[in-house]
């Protein structure tokens, strides 16, 4: 049985045996996330699936068709009440303050993030590539600067041609204009794009992500639906592939590579001579008939993992700044940026 998820950290999908418990599922979950800390809801309105149902079978629910949607057991309310926690200590690098003002929550979630990716070192992603003689070419792995807008420069830089729904396309989809363009849908949308499914209230959210917050698979779900193309993101630390569009009937797809911190695009070379040249690339592909890229991917994300490039961040531990709430691993981190704004952060070396 396969069921699919979404989380403010983004999407993916659980194997579960045919006769998985209620309670299987939410192990699983919780295993997957990384944290106990969450609420699982379903169906329409939402509703929460708590420990009371764990001895139902999943298919019982008629979940294995449905998206579960993941949320923190905290409301931003919650956690900006919270009291001051005592630290035994903490390291002497000290993330600048961060802003207080509502208008510039999101640059402060992107200087946090821009932080968290300067303080964790890995190795180079330039130059590699794999070969495919089938059809005499390469694929390669075009890497994104280092800026805070590498996810939407890398799937922008797949989307040339497409044309979003309800509005007219353009000649270059910079991050700017996608970012406009998720925010758009947000909007538009508010009783599907709401608290539970961003994590967040509504226009905050859109706030910070038009302020230069990280791009991740909220935005990977929508910008997949809004150009009717399927995005495969594949996980250099795990090797998996979350697919976000898929089963819906869409003609092509695009594929970009994250490390943990940071997403590149991966597109097919003509010619050795046009390694260089990504104007030449070939940055999406049939759907159908072309599970080879999917498997080349595999192949890079392997080659990646050698160099270590990725960002292994699961047992970073920090306390905020501002709240003094005490958190561990880069979703989590990223997470409390979103809702509260907070982005100074102190690196904490024991905790009791």
């Amino acid at each position: 049985m396969r069921i699919r998820f979404r989380s403010p950290a983004g999407g993916g999908f659980l194997e579960l045996a045919e006769d998985a418990t209620v309670t299987q599922l939410l192990s699983a979950l919780k295993a997957e996330i990384g944290s106990s800390a969450i609420a699982v809801k379903f169906g329409w309105p939402l509703q929460i699936l708590d420990a009371d149902r764990g001895d139902l079978v999943v298919r019982e629910l008629g979940l294995q068709r449905e998206n579960l949607t993941i949320v923190p057991l905290e409301s931003s309310e919650q956690q900006q009440q919270q009291q001051p926690q005592s630290v035994v200590s903490t390291s002497t690098s000290v993330v600048s303050p961060q802003p207080s003002s509502a208008a510039t929550a999101g640059s402060a979630v992107a200087d946090l993030d821009a932080q968290l990716a300067a303080s964790l070192s890995y190795g180079s992603g330039e130059d590699v590539k794999v070969e495919m003689p089938e059809s005499r070419t390469n694929l390669v792995l075009r890497v994104m600067p280092d800026d805070g807008d590498c996810m939407f420069t890398a799937v922008g830089g797949a989307l040339g041609g497409l044309v979003p729904l309800g509005s007219s396309g353009t000649d270059e989809y910079t991050p700017a204009v996608l970012r406009r363009i998720v925010v758009n849908a947000i909007r538009e949308n508010p009783f599907r794009f709401d608290a539970n499914f961003l994590g967040a209230r509504p226009e905050a959210y859109c706030g910070r992500l038009l302020n230069g917050m990280w791009g991740g698979g909220i935005e990977l779900s929508i910008l997949s639906e809004i150009f009717r193309v399927e995005i495969c993101s594949v996980d250099v630390k795990t090797g998996k592939a979350y697919h976000f569009g898929e089963q819906q009937d869409y003609d092509e797809f695009c594929v970009v590579i994250y490390s943990g911190v940071h997403y590149d695009r991966v597109a097919e070379a003509a010619t050795e001579g046009a390694m260089g040249m990504a104007e030449f690339d070939v940055t999406r592909w049939n759907v159908v008939g072309n599970e080879r890229i999917l498997q080349r991917t595999q192949d890079i994300a392997q080659l990646l993992r050698d160099r270590h490039y990725y960002t292994s961040v699961s047992d970073f531990v920090v306390v905020c700044n501002q709240c003094h709430e005490i958190l561990q691993g880069e979703n989590a981190i990223t997470q409390h940026a979103r809702v509260t704004g907070h982005s100074g952060v102190t690196e904490i070396e024991d905790v009791t």
